[in-house]
């Protein structure tokens, strides 16, 4: 049986790409308000390895809004 793998990529003027094996959870934060316009959350892949957590900005809350694409 093969490991589950989490992807990151990013394509716009910067690129990251990051793959993860034996990945667990993957979990969203709640977005906060930093500052009047000034949204953040932040995006959390734990594996069997360690954790990786990307902190994401923006600025409005529904930017950071997470869709579910489970069927």
């Amino acid at each position: 049986m093969a490991d589950t793998v989490a992807s990151i990529s990013f394509n716009s003027n910067h690129s990251i790409s990051l793959d993860m094996e034996s990945v667990t959870a993957i979990e969203v934060t709640e977005p906060m308000e930093l500052a009047p316009g000034n949204w953040a959350c932040s995006l959390i892949v734990r594996s069997s390895n360690g954790v990786v957590a990307l902190q994401l900005l923006a600025n409005s809350r529904d930017k950071l809004s997470v869709i579910n694409s489970a069927g």
